[in-house]
Protein backbone atom coordinates (compact mmCIF):
# COMPACT_ATOMS: atom_id res chain seq x y z
CA UNK A 1 0.00 0.00 0.00
CA UNK A 2 1.26 3.62 -0.85
CA UNK A 3 0.23 6.79 -0.27
CA UNK A 4 1.28 10.08 -1.57
CA UNK A 5 1.32 13.30 0.89
CA UNK A 6 1.34 17.18 -0.12
CA UNK A 7 2.54 19.63 1.98
CA UNK A 8 2.09 23.47 2.14
CA UNK A 9 4.89 25.46 3.41
CA UNK A 10 8.43 27.26 2.02
CA UNK A 11 11.52 26.99 3.83
CA UNK A 12 15.03 26.09 3.99
CA UNK A 13 16.02 22.05 4.86
CA UNK A 14 19.15 20.93 5.67
CA UNK A 15 20.63 17.87 3.16
CA UNK A 16 20.26 15.39 5.48
CA UNK A 17 16.87 15.11 6.58
CA UNK A 18 15.79 11.27 6.64
CA UNK A 19 16.03 11.12 10.42
CA UNK A 20 13.93 13.97 10.63
CA UNK A 21 11.12 12.75 7.99
CA UNK A 22 11.25 9.25 9.65
CA UNK A 23 10.14 11.06 12.97
CA UNK A 24 7.27 12.24 11.46
CA UNK A 25 5.87 9.69 10.66
CA UNK A 26 6.74 8.08 13.78
CA UNK A 27 5.06 10.75 15.51
CA UNK A 28 1.82 10.23 12.88
CA UNK A 29 1.20 6.76 13.72
CA UNK A 30 1.71 6.87 16.91
CA UNK A 31 -1.05 9.57 17.25
CA UNK A 32 -3.34 6.87 15.79
CA UNK A 33 -2.00 3.60 17.21
CA UNK A 34 0.69 4.03 20.37
CA UNK A 35 0.92 0.28 20.45
CA UNK A 36 2.40 0.21 16.82
CA UNK A 37 4.63 3.17 16.84
CA UNK A 38 5.77 1.38 19.46
CA UNK A 39 6.60 -2.14 18.18
CA UNK A 40 7.80 -0.32 14.76
CA UNK A 41 10.33 2.16 16.94
CA UNK A 42 11.74 -0.69 19.32
CA UNK A 43 11.80 -3.77 16.74
CA UNK A 44 15.46 -4.43 16.24
CA UNK A 45 14.37 -6.46 13.16
CA UNK A 46 12.76 -5.30 9.25
CA UNK A 47 10.45 -2.66 9.82
CA UNK A 48 8.38 -3.11 6.85
CA UNK A 49 8.01 0.44 5.27
CA UNK A 50 10.08 3.11 3.38
CA UNK A 51 9.54 6.42 2.08
CA UNK A 52 10.92 8.35 -0.43
CA UNK A 53 12.50 11.52 -0.61
CA UNK A 54 11.22 15.43 -0.44
CA UNK A 55 9.97 16.10 -3.96
CA UNK A 56 9.07 19.25 -5.31
CA UNK A 57 8.56 21.23 -8.85
CA UNK A 58 9.62 24.53 -6.95
CA UNK A 59 12.70 23.98 -4.97
CA UNK A 60 16.37 25.80 -5.12
CA UNK A 61 19.52 23.73 -3.95
CA UNK A 62 21.51 26.16 -1.72
CA UNK A 63 25.40 25.78 -0.18
CA UNK A 64 22.93 25.41 3.37
CA UNK A 65 20.54 22.89 1.92
CA UNK A 66 17.26 22.53 -0.28
CA UNK A 67 14.44 25.56 -0.47
CA UNK A 68 11.48 23.87 -0.88
CA UNK A 69 7.93 25.89 -1.88
CA UNK A 70 5.51 23.01 -1.18
CA UNK A 71 6.33 19.25 -1.38
CA UNK A 72 5.27 15.86 -1.01
CA UNK A 73 6.47 12.43 -0.20
CA UNK A 74 5.77 9.31 -0.96
CA UNK A 75 5.13 6.02 1.63
CA UNK A 76 5.17 2.57 0.96
CA UNK A 77 4.53 -0.58 3.44
CA UNK A 78 3.01 -3.92 3.04
CA UNK A 79 1.45 -3.71 6.16
CA UNK A 80 -2.13 -1.82 5.69
CA UNK A 81 -1.92 -0.37 8.78
CA UNK A 82 0.94 1.16 9.14
CA UNK A 83 -0.40 3.33 6.21
CA UNK A 84 -3.91 3.81 7.86
CA UNK A 85 -2.56 4.82 11.21
CA UNK A 86 0.08 7.66 9.36
CA UNK A 87 -3.01 8.47 7.22
CA UNK A 88 -5.39 8.70 10.88
CA UNK A 89 -2.43 10.57 12.57
CA UNK A 90 -1.95 13.02 9.91
CA UNK A 91 -5.30 14.23 9.82
CA UNK A 92 -5.34 14.70 13.30
CA UNK A 93 -2.52 16.88 13.54
CA UNK A 94 -2.25 18.41 10.24
CA UNK A 95 0.53 21.10 10.80
CA UNK A 96 4.46 19.34 10.55
CA UNK A 97 7.47 20.12 11.03
CA UNK A 98 10.96 19.54 8.99
CA UNK A 99 14.05 20.58 10.06
CA UNK A 100 12.16 23.26 11.87
CA UNK A 101 10.42 24.67 8.72
CA UNK A 102 6.77 24.32 9.12
CA UNK A 103 4.53 22.96 6.55
CA UNK A 104 0.95 21.97 6.61
CA UNK A 105 -1.14 18.50 5.31
CA UNK A 106 -2.70 19.42 1.99
CA UNK A 107 -4.08 15.94 0.82
CA UNK A 108 -2.88 12.37 1.20
CA UNK A 109 -3.72 10.39 -2.19
CA UNK A 110 -3.50 5.99 -1.65
CA UNK A 111 -1.86 5.42 -5.11
CA UNK A 112 -2.91 2.33 -6.89
CA UNK A 113 -0.36 -0.22 -6.71
CA UNK A 114 0.67 -0.87 -10.30
CA UNK A 115 1.34 -3.98 -12.90
CA UNK A 116 4.88 -5.57 -12.74
CA UNK A 117 4.57 -8.79 -13.73
CA UNK A 118 7.63 -10.69 -14.11
CA UNK A 119 9.79 -8.20 -15.36
CA UNK A 120 9.88 -4.48 -14.96
CA UNK A 121 12.41 -1.42 -15.06
CA UNK A 122 11.93 0.65 -11.89
CA UNK A 123 13.75 3.93 -10.75
CA UNK A 124 14.69 5.14 -7.02
CA UNK A 125 12.65 7.51 -5.24
CA UNK A 126 15.23 7.53 -2.33
CA UNK A 127 18.41 5.86 -2.95
CA UNK A 128 19.75 2.02 -2.05
CA UNK A 129 21.60 0.76 0.71
CA UNK A 130 23.79 -2.11 0.49
CA UNK A 131 26.14 -3.63 3.21
CA UNK A 132 28.76 -6.26 3.81
CA UNK A 133 31.08 -6.63 6.68
CA UNK A 134 34.94 -7.06 5.48
CA UNK A 135 37.92 -7.06 7.45
CA UNK A 136 40.67 -4.76 7.96
CA UNK A 137 43.94 -4.86 10.28
CA UNK A 138 42.02 -7.88 11.52
CA UNK A 139 38.77 -6.24 12.75
CA UNK A 140 35.40 -6.95 10.43
CA UNK A 141 34.23 -3.63 9.25
CA UNK A 142 30.89 -2.56 7.96
CA UNK A 143 31.48 -1.24 4.63
CA UNK A 144 28.97 0.20 1.82
CA UNK A 145 28.89 -1.22 -1.56
CA UNK A 146 28.48 0.19 -4.75
CA UNK A 147 26.76 -1.32 -7.83
CA UNK A 148 29.69 -1.36 -9.89
CA UNK A 149 30.79 -4.52 -7.51
CA UNK A 150 29.09 -8.07 -7.96
CA UNK A 151 28.92 -8.16 -4.19
CA UNK A 152 25.82 -5.56 -4.11
CA UNK A 153 23.96 -7.48 -6.39
CA UNK A 154 24.30 -10.47 -4.58
CA UNK A 155 23.55 -8.79 -0.87
CA UNK A 156 20.50 -6.87 -2.26
CA UNK A 157 19.12 -10.32 -3.40
CA UNK A 158 19.56 -11.82 0.02
CA UNK A 159 18.38 -8.81 1.72
CA UNK A 160 15.06 -8.81 -0.44
CA UNK A 161 14.74 -12.98 0.19
CA UNK A 162 15.35 -12.29 3.65
CA UNK A 163 12.67 -9.76 4.33
CA UNK A 164 10.04 -11.94 2.44
CA UNK A 165 10.57 -14.85 4.28
CA UNK A 166 10.28 -12.58 8.04
CA UNK A 167 6.65 -11.34 6.89
CA UNK A 168 5.47 -14.10 4.81
CA UNK A 169 6.95 -16.99 6.81
CA UNK A 170 8.01 -18.88 3.33
CA UNK A 171 10.86 -18.56 0.87
CA UNK A 172 10.92 -16.90 -2.56
CA UNK A 173 14.20 -17.05 -3.71
CA UNK A 174 13.63 -15.96 -8.07
CA UNK A 175 14.86 -12.94 -8.46
CA UNK A 176 18.00 -11.44 -10.72
CA UNK A 177 18.94 -7.55 -10.78
CA UNK A 178 20.38 -6.87 -14.13
CA UNK A 179 22.95 -4.33 -15.45
CA UNK A 180 21.15 -0.51 -14.00
CA UNK A 181 20.81 2.09 -16.22
CA UNK A 182 21.67 4.79 -14.80
CA UNK A 183 23.34 5.05 -11.10
CA UNK A 184 23.76 8.40 -8.84
CA UNK A 185 25.59 8.17 -5.83
CA UNK A 186 24.40 9.94 -2.65
CA UNK A 187 26.24 10.71 0.90
CA UNK A 188 23.84 10.82 3.55
CA UNK A 189 24.53 11.70 7.31
CA UNK A 190 22.26 10.16 9.87
CA UNK A 191 23.26 10.02 13.50
CA UNK A 192 26.60 11.11 12.56
CA UNK A 193 27.59 8.08 10.54
CA UNK A 194 27.76 8.70 6.53
CA UNK A 195 26.15 5.99 4.16
CA UNK A 196 27.39 5.87 0.65
CA UNK A 197 24.12 5.27 -1.54
CA UNK A 198 22.71 5.02 -4.68
CA UNK A 199 20.09 6.33 -6.76
CA UNK A 200 19.47 3.83 -9.68
CA UNK A 201 17.34 2.95 -12.46
CA UNK A 202 17.51 -0.92 -13.19
CA UNK A 203 15.67 -3.83 -14.32
CA UNK A 204 14.79 -6.93 -12.51
CA UNK A 205 13.29 -10.34 -12.97
CA UNK A 206 12.22 -13.20 -11.40
CA UNK A 207 8.75 -14.11 -9.14
CA UNK A 208 6.45 -11.12 -9.25
CA UNK A 209 5.63 -11.49 -5.76
CA UNK A 210 9.18 -10.98 -4.43
CA UNK A 211 9.36 -8.19 -7.13
CA UNK A 212 6.40 -6.97 -5.79
CA UNK A 213 7.29 -7.26 -2.26
CA UNK A 214 10.11 -4.76 -2.93
CA UNK A 215 8.38 -2.49 -4.24
CA UNK A 216 5.97 -2.03 -1.10
CA UNK A 217 8.69 -2.35 1.26
CA UNK A 218 11.75 -1.03 -0.42
CA UNK A 219 14.73 -2.68 -1.93
CA UNK A 220 18.12 -3.26 0.06
CA UNK A 221 18.61 -1.82 3.72
CA UNK A 222 17.61 0.44 6.11
CA UNK A 223 13.89 1.34 4.48
CA UNK A 224 12.67 3.01 7.86
CA UNK A 225 15.36 5.81 7.48
CA UNK A 226 14.17 6.05 4.11
CA UNK A 227 16.13 4.31 1.47
CA UNK A 228 15.73 2.02 -1.05
CA UNK A 229 11.99 3.33 -2.34
CA UNK A 230 11.25 2.73 -5.98
CA UNK A 231 8.55 3.66 -8.67
CA UNK A 232 8.11 1.65 -12.38
CA UNK A 233 9.28 3.30 -15.23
Amino acid sequence: MRVKVSLMGRGLIGFNYNLQLAGLIYQSIRRANDDLAYELHSSKGYKFFTFSELRSKKRAVTKEGIFFKNCHFFVSSPRKEVISSLVEGLLQSPEVRINGVKFFLDSIEVLESPELGNSVTLSTLSPIIVRTARKENGKLRTIDLLPHESKFYENLRKNLVRKYESFYGEVREEIDFLKPISVKPKRIEIKGTYHRASHMTFGVKGDEELIRFGYETGFGEKNSMGFGMVKVV
